[in-house]
């Protein structure tokens, strides 16, 4: 608990998720705590492959909807039962997101190189970001622009019934102030067809690459 307890105090990661009508019911049935009880002797430990600096955490099943994420400021969140076919490559993946984390400027310089810059929570209307899901590994700098206009939201499918592993990317114009369900060409035309996971944000577009 204490590497969550640090990170919480640096993000606020869940007190964003409380804050957000559509992100406390999407996380109803889940529990993010580390994995105890009488099941957790039998679940495996990942700690063993935490790198010098890191942690790596074993959680519940169900924290975040079971999804691997980071949280500041060196720390991994794997969900109990985890395969370890996908070990390596998402260790990979989420190691890239805690380097976003610590080398910042490095980031910020190489994703405006390749086309993105960072966008004002405010230049958001309210009414969209209210209805996106709420991402660890991306809730200090949510908002980023292509072209320095079409900025990605995670929007979740239903609003009604929220599902953390079911979201649609839109694209809020920053020039015409109008939302669109389809990815920019010239995003299309760099990156080729992506998922909504990858889409999302240029932080999970890079660490998925």
């Amino acid at each position: 608990m204490e590497a969550l307890n640090k990170a919480e105090a640096i993000d606020s990661y869940l007190a964003k998720c409380k804050a957000s009508e559509i992100n406390t019911r999407a996380r109803a049935r889940c529990t993010y705590l580390p994995f105890r009880g009488a099941d957790a002797d039998a679940a495996p430990s990942f700690s063993k492959h935490a790198l010098p600096g890191e942690t790596i955490v074993t959680m519940n099943p169900s924290a975040d909807g079971g999804m691997p994420h980071t949280r500041p400021p060196a720390t991994i969140c794997l969900p109990a039962y985890f395969p370890d076919s996908k070990l390596k490559e998402v260790l990979r993946h989420e190691r890239l997101h805690l380097d976003q984390r610590k080398n910042t400027y490095k980031w910020s310089i190489l994703l405006e190189k390749d086309g993105w810059t960072p966008v004002e929570e405010g230049k958001i209307p309210e009414e969209h970001r209210r209805r996106c899901r709420i991402n660890p590994d991306t809730c200090w700098s949510p908002y980023w622009a292509w072209q320095k206009r079409y900025v990605p939201l995670p929007f979740f499918v239903r609003e009604d019934k929220p599902d953390l592993a079911d979201i649609s990317v839109r694209w809020y114009d920053l020039q015409e102030e109008i939302l669109s369900s389809v990815t920019p060409f010239s995003l299309k035309a760099k990156y080729g067809e992506l998922s909504a996971s990858s889409l999302e944000h240029p932080f999970e577009l890079a660490a998925y690459a």
